[in-house]
């Protein structure tokens, strides 16, 4: 039987109508999932901030780990983010192909006391992403099929000066899709992501309003749920090179 995450900083109520609320404890960490079915896929919800703990403070392994444990092979995460290009506006999704790791002090990694180097050539999983850029295509939604994110610590937003280094080199920034994504890695599950524009990062709009993401997020939640509900129906029971990363990676 299929198992798919969904993990999210939002409750996306389309998504999680009549799941119920599941604990599963963690060597990392207790984790409240809210598990259900869409069509035959076991699906559980996750809900990364757990309440209300910032993009700083989230227990990024208790979340992976509790997902793996569940029995989870796939997993498609949504967050916001700000765009660092002008051609990608408020209102669009992204489809990341990689990312660049600006934060400080967050446990990256559940191998701290052995030499396990995961390869992160492609760190979104191909499968994954090209069913969501099938999906969002055939539903004529305006999205970037390609594009690198880069991760900063929070939760503070971003300087303009951090801004125009940023750009040189990445297309959006947000706090959360690092290091989950590397952390699915290395518990050999496959991670895509879809991420929803709410602003131009700093200097290039006016002062930024957390209202404003609400707001764009709201005008979005119907059409992302949708994307996400139909990127599920379309997982299937897969191979993939994400399943065998730990494959070679030990020294």
């Amino acid at each position: 039987m299929m198992r798919i995450g969904i993990i999210s900083g939002h409750k996306i109520r389309e998504i999680a109508r009549g799941f119920n609320d599941i604990e599963i404890e963690t060597r990392y960490g207790r984790v409240v999932l809210s598990a259900g079915r869409i069509g035959k896929k076991d699906v559980f919800f996750l809900n990364r901030h757990q309440g209300d703990l910032p993009p700083h403070r989230i227990n990024y392994l208790a979340n992976i780990e509790a997902l793996r444990l569940a029995g989870v092979k796939s997993i498609i995460s949504m967050g916001t983010v700000g765009s660092l290009n002008p051609e990608i506006e408020p209102g669009m999704l992204v489809i990341p192909d990689d990312f660049i790791d600006f934060t400080k002090k967050r446990i990256s990694t559940f191998f701290d006391d052995s030499r396990i180097h995961v390869d992160m050539s492609e760190p979104f999983c191909p499968h994954l992403r090209k069913i969501l850029i099938d999906v969002c295509r055939e539903k004529g939604v305006a999205f970037r099929e390609k594009g690198i994110y880069l991760a900063t610590e929070g939760p503070r937003l971003e300087t303009k000066a951090e801004i125009n280094l940023f750009k040189g080199f990445a297309d959006v920034v947000g706090m959360t899709v690092f290091p989950e994504v590397v952390l699915a890695r290395e518990r050999e599950m496959c991670y895509s992501s879809i991420c929803l524009v709410c602003n131009m990062a700093a200097g290039m709009q006016d002062r930024l309003s957390a209202d404003e993401i609400k707001r764009i997020f709201m005008e979005k939640e119907e059409t992302i749920a949708d994307i996400i509900l139909e990127a599920v129906k379309r997982i299937d029971d897969y191979d993939c090179e994400c399943r065998h990363a730990l494959k070679g990676a030990r020294l």
